[in-house]
């Protein structure tokens, strides 16, 4: 039991069962009173050093007497007690206990709310919008993107990044640090997950371009831009900095295809474009690299392009068992018409390069977005416009499961390393929801209060659970998610 219990009955007691006093043996009797307190409790030890009756010293009729006398009289009031006291701490263990399997709704806090003014935000018909957000590798800066959503034929108005900074000073609050100006509306953002200081974005033009937050300066006017007639100057919709090994394999086909060393600092950013295109580039900020690799076309020989609105690469696991190993030269394309297409690297070669290797059953309407599992080799999840979250393997064209949501839904985001996805929504009174997407089931996560359509959404991918959410009117939130009281491990195989 977990405390004492504040009830008092009867004393009983019983008559030794030994008829003589053994010479040289004292009893003694002591009371003690006891108190309950609510911020203490005390221990006692006890120890068995035998009994005071000699198996030949006992009279056979005491045996034949069973129960003894006064026990049954002694149970009847002391065990209703007893079983009423068990059951009050059972229900207190039950409610208490992380272990329980109905846990209590973990609260996200809301650490900072900003309202964003000017750059058109909110104004008319063709207001402003949150587009794009991107976490640091350290977790300490945050950069968003400010522009239009829509635009009917080409883009006439300027683009804007904000920079913020956790400042200690400010009670580890934002703090605006620089402002980025664009030509074109900036749709996408992504922060090198190693270097801090290096921040990739593309425009609506088409444009990718390198910023260095160390020089506190664009990259494009040190010449760190993509060419223009890039992806058709149309539209960059995804960007992917390499990981070490998806960075070796392009670099090492960068050095057999045209012979030239590579540096230290030799980084690969992957681009893709709503005309159909990939591109693979190698950058350098510090020696002023940046050099096409290679450009996939998919579906090369099938008009019209496909319209690319996500991608991502495989996860590469070095420390999995032999049956769990998967191909490392794969990745997955969405499309905004709805198809799923299962891609391999392919080397530098002549004509058009078509990475396609198969087509998946998609969905029947527009990809939001595709991510690779952390924890299952092999297995990515995608989310499309019409709610609906899908499971694949990349060992088979259909889905593993497919879930349809209660929701509408605008984005979705990996919750750090953990078996959870973070939506955004596109209406209602909630701003995302944390679902696990081996089940479908969402966490029961409260305080994700919003009143406007989600646009994006960012995960630190270090240290705590810190949440950003972009809204269509202007408006920034960032919450916290006490991690280590939620269970965001699947409970079922993928």
């Amino acid at each position: 039991m977990s405390a004492l219990s504040g009830y008092d009955s009867e004393a009983v007691g019983f008559e030794s069962i030994a008829p003589e006093r053994k010479p040289g043996s004292e009893t003694s009797t002591q009371t003690c009173e006891f108190g309950e307190s609510g911020v203490g409790s005390q221990t006692v030890l006890s120890k068995d050093i035998g009994c005071t009756a000699d198996p030949e010293d006992l009279e056979d009729d005491i045996f034949k007497e069973y129960p003894p006398p006064g026990l049954n009289d002694f149970l009847r009031k002391v065990v209703p007690t007893m079983m009423e006291q068990l059951d009050q701490n059972d229900k207190e263990m039950l409610y208490n206990s992380s272990d329980s399997e109905d846990e209590e709704a973990i609260i996200a806090k809301v650490s900072q709310e900003l309202k964003l003014e000017g750059h058109g935000l909110g104004a008319g018909d063709h207001r402003s919008s949150i587009l794009s957000c991107t976490w640091s590798s350290a977790g300490n800066s945050l950069a968003i993107s400010i522009g239009e959503t829509q635009h009917e034929t080409w883009c006439q108005n300027p683009g804007l990044i904000k920079v913020y900074t956790l400042k200690r000073s400010e009670g580890d609050k934002l703090v605006h640090t620089l402002d980025i100006s664009e030509k074109n509306c900036v749709t996408v953002l992504k922060f090198h997950p190693a270097v801090a200081a290096l921040l990739a974005y593309g425009t609506v033009t088409g444009e990718v371009v390198l910023y260095s937050l160390m020089t506190n300066r664009p990259c494009h006017d040190e010449g760190l831009t993509s060419p223009s007639g890039c992806h058709g100057s149309r539209r960059v919709s995804a960007l992917l900095w390499a990981d070490a090994h998806l960075a070796n394999t392009f670099l090492t086909m960068q050095i057999n295809s045209k012979g030239k060393r590579r540096g230290a600092s030799d980084q690969i950013l992957v681009s893709a474009g709503s005309d159909g295109t990939l591109n693979v580039w190698q950058v350098n900020a510090n020696l002023k690299i940046f050099e096409n690799v290679i450009c996939y076309t998919l579906n090369a020989n099938r008009k019209p392009a496909p319209d690319i609105t996500c991608f991502d690469f495989i996860k590469r696991y070095c420390l999995r068992s032999f049956d769990e190993k998967v191909a490392e030269d794969i990745f997955v394309v969405g499309t905004k018409s709805g198809k799923l297409f299962l891609c391999k690297i392919r080397g530098c070669e002549e004509g058009v390069l078509d990475p396609v290797h198969e087509e998946l059953e998609g969905h029947s309407t527009c990809v939001l977005d595709v991510a690779f599992c952390f924890q299952k080799p092999g297995v990515f999840v995608s989310v499309s416009m019409d709610s609906e979250l899908r499971l694949y393997n990349v060992a088979q064209t259909c889905p593993l499961k497919v879930f349809c949501l209660d929701v509408a839904v605008s984005c979705m985001a990996w919750l750090g390393s953990s078996a959870c996805v973070v939506l955004g929504l596109a209406a209602g009174k909630e701003a995302v929801r944390v679902y696990n997407a081996a089940n479908g089931r969402a966490v029961p996560i409260e305080g994700f209060h919003g009143e406007s359509s989600v646009t994006c959404v960012a995960v630190t991918q270090s240290g705590s659970y810190r949440v950003v959410v972009g809204h269509e009117d202007g408006k920034l939130q960032v919450w916290e998610i006490p991690a280590r009281r939620a269970r965001f491990t699947a409970d079922e195989d993928f």
